[in-house]
């Protein structure tokens, strides 16, 4: 009984130190790999996924982790799979690239950097709200229970009924080229359009028609301007007959 109690001990101490021994990594001159994947364009002020796929030089499970990096300044890491992040894009400036790439680095202390990929970065259209805008002329702000119902913004601006009537809205234009004006109309007569005009130049003015279909029934009508950096002031004004503004937009083609 007394050398089986000793047999008992003596494995149980066994077990206890296999336990306590570290998993031994096997040594290897081959470098661990990693693949980095995104999307081309990043939309500003959203989030932008990168994911990296990694394999150590002793397969999956000896990875410790991946560290991410944005123009050379290291943004985030994972020490689990998936290997994905998630960055919040603060850039605004239209058209502006950013750079990415990831480090692999595995339980051996191998690292390797992944493959770069980039990202031109989107701006979604601004929105700027007619009743927000400086009224010119006759112009004034409605806010029946219709058009609250109907408008963007539950107001919209009419009486826009003769040459001097309409808004002026001063936007800020961050990188030079070609930009999307998006307006938002209606009328409820024939023969009804306004004119566009950028920084008072009245003579270049662009003239968007709007069919009848009635009041608060709002249809979108797309001007491009090219336009310089800095600050420009867009002016909608009354053309012919009697129309109404809900907004207008402006994007980077």
């Amino acid at each position: 009984m007394k050398n089986l109690f000793y047999i008992i001990a003596i494995s149980f101490l066994f077990i206890l130190s296999g336990c306590e021994r570290e998993e031994e990594i096997p040594s290897s001159a081959l470098p661990p790999s990693i693949t980095l994947s995104a999307d081309s364009v990043a939309v500003a002020t959203g989030k932008f996924v990168l994911r990296a796929e990694g394999l150590s030089a002793y397969g999956g499970a000896q990875l410790q982790q991946v560290d991410f990096y944005k123009d050379g300044e290291k943004i985030g890491e994972k020490t689990v799979a998936p290997y994905t992040f998630e960055y919040d894009v603060q850039e605004n400036v239209p058209d502006q690239q950013l750079a990415f790439h990831a480090v692999l680095i595995d339980r051996a202390g191998n690292a390797i950097k992944s493959n770069e990929v980039r990202a031109r970065i989107r701006v979604l259209p601004i929105r700027i709200e007619a009743e927000n805008a400086t009224l010119r002329g006759l112009a004034r702000v409605a806010n029946d229970q219709e058009t609250r119902q109907t408008s963007s913004n539950q107001a919209k601006v009419g009486a826009i009924d003769n040459a001097s009537s309409g808004i002026d809205a001063t936007i800020q234009i961050l990188t030079a080229g070609d930009y999307l004006i998006r307006i938002a109309a209606g009328t409820g007569f024939n023969g009804t359009s306004h004119k566009v005009y950028i920084d008072d130049k009245e003579a270049t003015a662009q003239v968007y028609a709007i069919p009848n279909r009635g009041w608060n029934v709002w249809q979108t009508f797309d001007l491009i301007f090219p336009l310089e950096a800095g600050p420009h002031k867009v002016s909608i004004r009354h053309q012919s007959m009697y129309g109404e503004l809900d907004y207008f937009e402006y994007s980077k083609r």
